[in-house]
């Protein structure tokens, strides 16, 4: 396996921390309460997933206890051999996803693939997760607690953290920040996504961690994506009404980093969905 010579943590706040720089594809971030911590997602490797780990148990001198798995990803999932011998949580739907015949088949290729031709990815072993829940969870700590909140959207099993304490979020994919998002997923609700946005806004948080891009200080960052959500959604509706081709709809401009197949992606399944509803 690879050596990384450096995966630092991001200190958020007094107890909270993250690594945000892209080296495992998907953010992660870590909460300590008074005896233990809780690591959110795992990254895309068991490279990073370990020096992860080990940098926040010396950070806050405390164990890792437990893992909380925001939604299905590999990029979120993949290093969860680093965390194998902990609670690892998610929404019970994170496991029906990963347990998809379709999810089962291209994983198992991507592993693989990733063996042979990715120098960090060495060593992935596809683990579910062993502590599933439904609406909600609530992890305490003597006086310190962390909300986990399944809400769907991105993925149908996606879930947000929460703590009180600090005023942190932790959005999972719900939020890309400086980049288009992936809205593609062949379970992705826009309706759920787009409530899921207004709760996490109402939460009014002073920093969210995203599922990828820089952290974010402030609720009113959450605005400009709802809204682009919301134009978006108008924008694919009118499209079916007026009878356009995919190749014709042009999305909003509220990012400047668009990836063209998620954008593909995005769209072509925006479009199944409304067209449903319509």
């Amino acid at each position: 396996m690879i050596s990384i010579v450096s995966y630092e943590l991001e200190i958020i706040s007094p107890r909270a921390v993250a690594n945000t720089e892209g080296v495992g594809r998907g953010n992660v971030g870590a909460i300590y309460l008074n005896n233990f911590c809780l690591a959110i997602d795992s990254s895309m490797y068991v490279s990073t997933g370990d020096l992860f780990r080990s940098n926040v148990e010396t950070h806050f001198k405390a164990p890792v206890k437990f893992l909380i798995i925001t939604h299905y990803h590999a990029d979120h999932t993949f290093g969860m051999k680093s965390f194998k011998d902990l609670v690892s949580i998610s929404s019970a739907q994170v496991s029906k996803n990963l347990q998809s015949t379709d999810v089962l088949e291209r994983y198992k290729g991507y592993i693989i693939e990733l063996e042979k031709d990715d120098p960090l990815g060495k060593g992935v072993e596809f683990i579910l997760p062993n502590f599933l829940f439904t609406e909600s969870l609530i992890i305490n700590d003597e006086n310190l607690s962390v909300e986990i909140n399944h809400v769907g959207g991105h993925t149908s099993g996606s879930s947000f953290v929460f703590f009180p304490e600090e005023k942190i979020l932790f959005a999972g994919d719900l939020i890309f920040e400086d980049k288009f998002p992936y809205a593609g997923d062949v379970t992705c609700d826009p309706e759920k996504w787009i409530t899921a946005m207004k709760r996490m806004r109402a939460l009014n948080p002073d920093f969210i961690i995203p599922g990828h891009g820089p952290v974010m200080k402030g609720s009113d960052k959450l605005d400009r994506h709802e809204k682009f959500f919301i134009e978006l959604r108008s924008i694919i509706k009118d499209a079916i009404t007026d009878g356009l081709k995919q190749e014709e709809i042009e999305v909003p401009t509220t990012f400047d980093n668009i990836d063209p197949e998620l954008k593909l992606l995005t769209v072509d399944h925006w479009l199944k969905y409304y067209k449903t509803q319509i």
